[in-house]
């Protein structure tokens, strides 16, 4: 309790720039959480839940009897858990809290590391605005505390060697089983241990010889087991099929979307430099990794980004501090912190209360309706990514009916090139992978197929607006 007071009562910049960013959180961002991956952990969570681990897939036309290793099987379960106990209220109240609690995490670690308050402030909105959709409702989301809990530990490891860092290998199991992007955290340890070797001469080698072994292992600790964990990884990392065909998969192109990554770049670089005293081998060598991940692949500018938040605050130090700090307001301070924590719960009870419709409002209710109204017994819908695993979940018997998902890895090649072609109408056979299927969902935001299918005879729209076409055709032959 004296803890909690003491931090209160001194570390109230960052209590209430942490609070501040809970608020505006859960505020504003609820009804834009909701994205495809959202769908998929609530429809595998179901899966699991209902059916046990699965092997083979069950859900999708393409996919069906394909080998699906559901790596991020506890991410699954703790969102459909979350939401049979509290609907999207407390699924959002629960992303929330992970995300804020790994900027609170990052934010203690570049304290206890040599950062100032204020260095904590200059970097919070540069680091939120690189990667926006890292912070939605997806099995990545839980990784995020994981990820600056560790940095923060192997960070002060470099600094400071102690048997805390033994607690990163739990970590890394925990994190294998919650998403694949643990590979990364256990390349981090790995790191950590040759820094150490290095710096050491060898004489650390009773520590970093097991960190250097253990760290990968943990990887494959899964109900899986290890051999089908890393031909999983295998598949993800090095042979993926969907490679340069899922734009999250694709490198960091200077583009708007990627316009606030560059700009982290930017003051990463010049803090770096500026601040180079103040940071280990280790720290700029996790930033540089963490850089080429992110310029690599789009999905890659999360992890550049956090670790930006733990370590150059780090770099800045105490600069932008008072050089005659006053005594703390103690009692004001505590007041403060009453008060930011008083309305986090109110806005948590306000969330609770709303209807299930605002966080459904980026989701319109039309298509699902329409589907569902025309849906007959044997009935196959071919709906793009996008809306697949959002159908699979509001209307469960299309189990085993709809053409694929976004579980990329469990297609192969072959069919990405039929799904490439369908995409840029390419070819005179180029609609053949929606032959089998009397219900189509047209993305009216990716190029039209919408004209040729109702060129069909018999075709008919049920449905139309600025991003979907709900078509119904004749029934297959």
């Amino acid at each position: 309790m004296s803890r909690v007071r003491r931090i209160a009562e001194e570390e109230y910049v960052v209590l209430v720039l942490l609070a501040g960013f809970g608020l505006i959180f859960l505020l504003v961002f609820p009804p834009f959480l909701l994205v495809n991956d959202s769908w998929l952990n609530l429809m595998a969570g179901r899966e699991i839940w209902q059916n046990g681990l699965p092997s083979v897939d069950e859900l999708t036309v393409y996919g069906k009897g394909r080998t699906w290793t559901a790596q991020q099987w506890l991410a699954h379960l703790f969102f459909y858990g979350t939401h049979a106990l509290g609907g999207h209220a407390l699924l959002a109240v629960a992303t929330g809290v992970v995300v804020v609690g790994a900027f609170g995490i990052a934010a203690a670690g570049a304290r206890s590391l040599g950062a100032g308050p204020r260095a904590i402030w200059a970097l919070l909105l540069p680091v939120l605005m690189a990667a926006p959709w890292a912070w939605t409702i997806r099995a990545q989301m839980l990784a995020l505390p994981l990820y600056t809990g560790l940095l923060w530990i192997l960070a002060s490891q470099a600094r400071n060697p102690t048997r805390r860092v033994w607690l990163a290998i739990p970590i890394l199991v925990l994190w294998a089983n919650l998403h694949g992007s643990v590979a990364l955290g256990a390349l981090l340890v790995m790191l950590l241990a040759v820094h150490e070797l290095v710096r050491s001469r060898g004489a650390s080698y009773r520590r970093s010889g097991p960190l250097l072994l253990l760290a990968p292992l943990a990887t494959l600790v899964t109900p899986y087991g290890p051999a089908a964990a890393a031909l999983y990884y295998h598949l993800l990392l090095i042979d993926p099929p969907f490679a340069g065909r899922v734009t999250e998969w694709n490198w960091s192109a200077p583009t708007v979307n990627t316009m606030f990554f560059y700009v982290l770049v930017a003051i990463a670089v010049a803090l770096v430099w500026l601040g180079r005293r103040r940071l280990t081998a280790f720290d700029v060598a996790v930033l540089a990794l963490t850089l080429v991940g992110a310029v690599t692949a789009i999905r890659g500018i999360a992890w550049f980004a956090l670790a930006c938040m733990v370590l150059l605050p780090v770099a800045i130090g105490r600069s932008l501090e008072s050089r005659r700090p006053a005594q703390p307001l103690r009692r004001l301070n505590r007041a403060i912190a009453v008060g930011c924590t008083a309305l986090l719960v109110g806005t948590v009870a306000y969330l609770l209360a709303r209807d299930e419709a605002w966080y459904e409002s980026e989701w319109p209710r039309g298509p699902l309706e329409a589907v569902r109204e025309e849906l007959g017994e044997g009935d196959l819908v071919y709906a793009p990514d996008r809306f697949s695993d959002w159908l699979l979940w509001k209307i469960p018997e299309l189990r085993g009916r709809v053409a694929y998902d976004v579980r990329f890895e469990i297609y192969d090649r072959a069919f990405f090139e039929r799904l490439g072609r369908y995409a840029v109408q390419e070819g005179r056979d180029w609609k053949e992978i929606a032959e089998p299927f009397r219900i189509v969902l047209v993305d009216e935001t990716m190029g039209s197929q919408t004209d040729d299918f109702l060129a069909e005879p018999g075709a008919r729209a049920v449905y139309r607006d600025d991003e979907v076409t709900v078509i119904v055709r004749r029934p297959p032959s």
